[in-house]
């Protein structure tokens, strides 16, 4: 179980994001919730910088980014 270490609210209403870090197996993860706290994807950066899963992060808050699920 990672820790979290920030969160990003969606412009658009959608819910948030949480960014967490595995210590253990060294890579970070993001967790997407919507408006009732529920968590509906979660989509893993191994091998990606702090800085790549930041901007993920960031750019799906801003509706830049979507998501595997909202394709289904």
């Amino acid at each position: 179980m990672g820790r979290k270490l920030s969160t990003y609210y969606s412009d658009h209403g959608k819910g948030y994001c949480e960014i967490h870090f595995d210590f253990k197996e060294e890579y970070g993860y993001i967790k997407y919730f919507d408006n009732n706290e529920k968590l509906f994807f979660t989509e893993d950066y191994k091998g990606k910088s702090m800085r790549y899963i930041e901007d993920a992060a960031e750019n799906w808050a801003l509706g830049f980014k979507l998501l595997e699920s909202e394709y289904h």
